[in-house]
Formats: C-alpha cells, sequence, structure tokens
C-alpha cells in the first residue's frame, strides 16, 4: 500500500484506479456557510491570513485579493477574494470586474505552477457545489501529483495528435461549429458550447478560436472577451434555472506541458442540478436527463435576450 505524506493529512495510492485519494484532516474545520456576525473577506472586517497578492482600486483599497487558505489542500492552497462586495457575482459583474478575476487566476496559476504537478484553479458557487463562505470566491491549489484524470486526458491528446496530425481539441470545436445546434454563444474569440457527451445537464464549455495549452499564457484580449463570455452564460443559467448552484473549472495544461501542440485550455462550467445514483458510482458514467441541444437552445436564447 502506498501513501505519501501531504500537508498535515496525507495521499493514499488507490490500485483499482490508479489515482490518489487526499486524506486531510484539516479540512473538517472549514465553515460550511453558517450565519457569521462578520464575513472574514470583507473590507474592514477582513479575517484572512497575510495576502500573496492584491489588485489595486482607484483609491486605497482593492478590486481582488488573494490570500493563503485556512483550510488548505496542499501547501500551496489560495483563496482568490474576487470582489470588495459581499453582494458581487460573477454573473452581474461588468467584464472589466469579470476579466480582473481571470487575471487573477492567471497570476496566482502562475505563482503556484514552479513547485507543483498540477495547478488546478477553480470556483464553486452554491451549497450543492460546495461553497462555505457566500462572499465570492475562488481558488487556486497546487498539487504535488497528476491525477489520473490528467494522466489519461494528456495521453488520450497526445495519442490523437500524433496518429492525426491535429490536436482532437480542434477537431471538436469543428464539429461543433459545423454543426450549430450546440452553440451558446461566439464572437471573435471565443465560443460557448454544450458538449457532445456532457457530464451534466446544462454543462457549458467556453475555449478560445485560437487554441493553445496554457491558461495562464492567454493574452488580455482573450481574458477579456473569455470574461465577457462567461458572464453572459451564467447569466443566462441563472435566468433560465433559478440561480443553480454551479463549479467553473480551469482545464489547462499541468506543469512542464505548457507549450504542448496537442493540449487546448478552456473553462468548464458544470451546473449541480442532479444528484448522482447508484450507476454513476458503479460505472463512472454520467446520467444526464437534459439534452445538450436542448439545454444550448434555451442558454443562446437568453444570452440573445
Amino acid at each position: 500500500m502506498t501513501t505519501r505524506p501531504w500537508h498535515g493529512g496525507e495521499l493514499r495510492w488507490n490500485a483499482e484506479t490508479e489515482d490518489w485519494t487526499i486524506l486531510a484532516p484539516g479540512r473538517g474545520g472549514r465553515p460550511h456557510r453558517v450565519a457569521q456576525a462578520a464575513c472574514p473577506f470583507c473590507p474592514g472586517t477582513q479575517d484572512t491570513p497575510p495576502e500573496t497578492w492584491r489588485l489595486p482600486g482607484d483609491g486605497p483599497g482593492w478590486r481582488v485579493r488573494a490570500v493563503p487558505n485556512r483550510y488548505a489542500l496542499s501547501d500551496k492552497h489560495e483563496i482568490v477574494i474576487e470582489s470588495p462586495r459581499h453582494d458581487w457575482d460573477l454573473a452581474t459583474g461588468t467584464e472589466e470586474e469579470v476579466a480582473d478575476v481571470l487575471g487573477a487566476w492567471q497570476h496566482r496559476h502562475r505563482a503556484l505552477r514552479p513547485s507543483a504537478a498540477q495547478v488546478v484553479v477553480f470556483r464553486n458557487h452554491g451549497p450543492a457545489a460546495g461553497i462555505s463562505l457566500d462572499h465570492p470566491h475562488s481558488q487556486v491549489a497546487g498539487l504535488p501529483v497528476l491525477s489520473a484524470g490528467t494522466r489519461r486526458e494528456l495521453e488520450t491528446a497526445r495519442a490523437h495528435h500524433r496518429d492525426h496530425g491535429r490536436r482532437l481539441a480542434d477537431e471538436q470545436l469543428e464539429a461543433t461549429l459545423n454543426d450549430g445546434k450546440r452553440i451558446v454563444f461566439t464572437d471573435d474569440h471565443v465560443i460557448a458550447y454544450t458538449p457532445f457527451a456532457q457530464v451534466a445537464a446544462y454543462e457549458v464549455r467556453i475555449v478560445p478560436h485560437r487554441a493553445h495549452a496554457d491558461f495562464a499564457a492567454a493574452t488580455a484580449e482573450e481574458i477579456r472577451a473569455t470574461a465577457g463570455c462567461l458572464g453572459a452564460v451564467l447569466a443566462a443559467l441563472r435566468a433560465e434555472l433559478g440561480d443553480p448552484a454551479y463549479n467553473v473549472v480551469v482545464r489547462t495544461a499541468p506543469r512542464d506541458y505548457e507549450s504542448a501542440p496537442f493540449l487546448a485550455w478552456s473553462l468548464q462550467v458544470v451546473p449541480r442540478l442532479e444528484i448522482p445514483a447508484g450507476l454513476e458510482l458503479a460505472t463512472g458514467v454520467p446520467v444526464t436527463t437534459v439534452t445538450p441541444e436542448h439545454a444550448a437552445t434555451r442558454l443562446r436564447t437568453a444570452v440573445a435576450a
């Protein structure tokens, strides 16, 4: 049995799945969306570890700031506090404000990457998605190992590029554009679409037209376009589904693969509308009750409204 010590807990190797399980007892003390006398992320009452980075405001304040996670999964696990405003959200913020958040994700990804096998950037929204505090925030975590899913995606993408001379992501995007039924939004820089084989109802992928491996290397123009698209997609989900719980994940190259010609970064938006049951647990096969074509039609209409 293989174990590795890791940040107050340990990693245990699952020989059946060829993946690691994280044992993190320290995470058990994190808050669970209970009423608090003062929000630790709000200016004036903020109670956080010393910040690692901030995007200054026009005056003495800040627009976005990053701090170590008190209930960290690793020694490189940070919280990105997305706004001084407790009631701010990606779905209602301006394009510039959302771009500031995505820029913070880029900056902290680059900062944590040298000492991690992969850096995971994610945002939880709503109790069903794992949110612990209501103040708008996201997380950036550097992990010392590659997950089985990451290793499998690397090998699949590498093999496809070797056998066909082009990215698998490029082929999928071309098929999506040619079909047209699953497109939610598109402009000169990015496209949002519902995947052909979705992992959850109303899942949306946001990808740049100019594919490249490393999210942290996306240009300011691409980030601004992605920000506008992400805000529009989340606003459409809110309008159509009543502000559902969701996760946003940045899918990007792990360390040492930043220039890989077979990879392409994207944002993945996964609403939490359905509870996985026994079949999903037994097989790992997602089951959804809404077709991606129907979801795209509803979201496309909401974005255009």
